[in-house]
């Protein structure tokens, strides 16, 4: 698919990851009734009628895993997404929360919500194999192809020049191109970054016993330790380390490395007899200073980039792209601008609340199970016991986990299901 210099769009969306592919899906029925809109990506794509295993992906498609909570579960059901991966996903029925050396502990299960599964756990690689599918044929794709400048004109909306020299104009341009985005370092919309000064090494590992759809957070001196359910036998790890060990850690044979991570973890999820390819990543808590401007909306990492301790990163950015889907449908449906002030204003002022709860929980708990002051370790440790003792507050701190702490945005499906906003 092509389009002339100075191609004009109702929306364009930079970058085909997670979160920019998502919005496509939450605006197809507005696309279906002519909602004009762009995917620009810097690396190449699969034709959209031939997505398959073999297809090459952008990199943020590889074989770490991603935990989608029960509401990105719903939202990806009426999407017609769930289906096509639920067989790559892995579900969560049990959550077993522990302080290395203490005696804080707490279990959450699905029972608590009466919910089947708490969460679930999925490769990145078959996650965006079910994005990638059944994308609206009628969208403009210029991939292989980046932004090189972007620019408000005078006639009100967007301008976008690529590195090949075409231009597009956007009523609304989403940057969904992650958390070193340069288009918003060109507007002048700089990123508050607080370090946590440790790295998480990701990896997977199998044990000698079925996980029985368990996970665990494990909090240590150096950092949480997360393992996530995959396969019968396997667990995705996010192991957090001291920045000024990563790289030993790295560069350990497997023997040696298993060996760490059991001592640290301990044997409550059973005996590891084999662990995967393994790579790491600072650990900052990343925040836009600026999130919307008028066209101009920055969504996933671009807006905000979590600690992965309660694994809330992308099902946040799902939630923000079902909230600003609902604004731009309503407004396309109603014949209104898409992208001025009070259309992205309102998106912000819907989703703000759920932002601050969010990034304030994923923010705390490193920090409140980091600290060795005694009579806080005591503190947090009995909090964990009433945790565990009050069926009612693991209900609400189910809900909170399962991403239904806030009102849900409305999914349209149909053009006949956009109705006003209240």
């Amino acid at each position: 698919m092509t389009a002339s210099k100075a191609a004009k769009f109702d929306v364009v969306i930079i970058g085909a990851g997670m979160a920019g592919l998502s919005l496509i899906h939450l605006l197809a029925a507005s696309i279906e009734q002519g909602l004009n809109v762009a995917l620009v990506e810097r690396f190449e794509l699969p034709a959209l009628d031939a997505v398959s295993s073999a297809s090459e992906q952008p990199p943020s498609f590889d074989g770490r895993a991603t935990a989608l909570s029960y509401g990105t579960q719903k939202i990806f059901s009426q999407l017609d997404i769930w289906p096509k991966i639920d067989a790559a996903a892995c579900a969560i029925h049990n959550i077993q929360v522990s302080d290395q050396g203490r005696f804080g502990q707490t279990h959450i299960k699905n029972t608590d919500a009466n919910v089947d599964a708490l969460g679930f756990i999925i490769r990145n690689r078959a996650l965006g194999q079910g994005l990638m599918a059944n994308l609206p044929q009628q969208i403009t794709v210029f991939a292989p192809q980046s932004v090189s400048a972007i620019s408000i004109t005078d006639n009100q909306q967007a301008s976008l020049t690529l590195a090949s020299g075409e231009v597009l104009n956007a009523e609304l341009v989403v940057m969904a191109d992650g958390g070193r985005s340069d288009l918003a370092k060109q507007l002048g919309i700089e990123q508050q970054q607080q370090s946590y000064n440790t790295h998480a090494l990701v990896t997977s590992v199998r044990i000698d016993r079925s996980h029985e759809h368990w996970a665990y957070e494990r909090f240590t001196e150096a950092g949480p330790i997360a393992l996530l359910p995959l396969g019968n036998d396997e667990f995705a790890v996010v192991w957090t380390l001291a920045n000024d060990v990563i790289e030993e850690y790295l560069a350990a044979d497997d023997a040696t490395l298993i060996a760490r991570l059991q001592q640290a973890f301990g044997y409550r999820a059973g005996r590891i007899t084999a662990m995967g390819e393994r790579a790491s990543y600072p650990l900052a808590l990343v925040k836009a200073q600026e999130q919307i401007r008028p066209h101009v909306v920055l969504l996933g990492n671009a807006a905000h980039s979590l600690h992965p301790v309660a694994g809330q990163g992308f099902n946040l950015a799902l939630r923000d792209a079902t909230a600003l889907a609902e604004h731009v449908n309503q407004a396309y449906a109603d014949k209104q601008p898409i992208g001025q002030w009070p259309m992205v204003e309102r998106y912000y002022q819907q989703q703000k609340i759920d932002q601050r709860n969010t990034i304030l929980g994923s923010d705390l708990l490193p920090r409140l199970f980091s600290q060795k002051n005694t009579a806080l370790r005591c503190s947090r440790d009995a909090g964990l016991l009433g945790l565990a003792l009050s069926p009612t507050a693991r209900k609400l701190f189910a809900r909170q986990a399962m991403g239904l702490g806030q009102p849900a945005a409305k999914v349209a499906q149909s053009r006949t299901e956009m109705e006003p906003l209240s």
